[in-house]
């Protein structure tokens, strides 16, 4: 079977797909902008999802094809829990499991075979999408810092090493606009504005530990809390903040390489010769 040929019982799983993905990027907009995705956007693609399912399950049992699909329902069953405790235990937002459990019921094996191949051998489990789209999300969010260092080189934004890897500078004007934490700490004396970064040692100890950091997202939520802070952002003219890329963006980036391009542990694995 050719890249990209589809077989008629994988157009439900297909229409699902596209559906699921257009949901995913209007959900990925809504996040960056807002920091938060409307509950009712998951609506439609759960409506047309779920007559999509029968249609696929119906033709499956009528092909005679169940016995070769059964792999497949107690991996969406683990995945389906497992997903709901990451968020259960705030491992992960509620946005995120939304996706990731929509992705696994409505669309839980390739519509058609991507650019690579099937993983492994092509056969249930081994068809299973929404590992490939979990794996191919945490890959892209790993490489998150090294693009946020490539753009900060090539912008020439000045920092020291590992900042240039975590964060990039923001207009204090409009940072409560933006979407990330704060790196500088800042002081004003006699009209004097000093700045230094605070120790990444110390953001991740203040992160685990509840200290205070300050969130973009609260200096928009509570400005009269943070007017002070504002003030003195504006004074800056820069500042520094983390990357706080929400984790849908990666999910939909894996989901969308996944179907195109297959499974990127596949890909490393033939590109390392194992």
């Amino acid at each position: 079977m050719d890249p990209f040929s589809i077989p008629v019982i994988m157009i439900p799983l297909l229409v699902n797909g596209v559906v699921l993905l257009l949901t995913l990027l209007y959900g990925c907009r809504e996040d960056i902008r807002e920091r938060a995705v409307p509950v009712v956007m998951w609506y439609p693609v759960a409506a047309i999802g779920v007559v999509m399912l029968i249609w696929f399950w119906f033709s499956v049992i009528s092909s005679g094809d169940i016995s070769y699909m059964m792999p497949l329902i107690p991996l969406i069953l683990f995945f389906v829990v497992a997903f709901y405790l990451f968020t259960r235990y705030n491992l992960m937002g509620m946005a995120d499991t939304k996706a990731l459990i929509l992705i696994t019921v409505l669309v839980p094996c390739f519509p058609f075979i991507p650019l690579t191949g099937y993983p492994l051998f092509g056969i249930p489990p081994y068809v299973f999408l929404p590992f490939s789209v979990l794996f191919n999300a945490v890959i892209l969010n790993l490489l998150l810092p090294v693009f946020f260092f490539l753009l900060n080189v090539i912008k020439g934004n000045r920092a020291p090493l590992a900042y240039l890897f975590l964060g990039y500078p923001v207009r204090g004007e409009t940072i409560a606009d933006e979407f990330g934490i704060v790196m500088e700490e800042f002081k004003e004396e006699n009209g004097e504005l000093t700045r230094k970064f605070i120790p990444v040692r110390t953001a991740i100890r203040d992160m685990l530990s509840g200290g205070k950091r300050v969130y973009t997202k609260a200096l928009k939520e509570k400005p009269d809390k943070y007017r002070k802070e504002l003030e003195i952002y504006k004074k800056a003219g820069v500042v520094w903040i983390s990357y706080g890329v929400p984790f849908l963006i990666p999910i939909t980036a894996g989901f969308l390489t996944a179907m195109i391009f297959g499974d990127f542990f596949i890909i490393l694995l033939r590109l390392t010769g194992l």
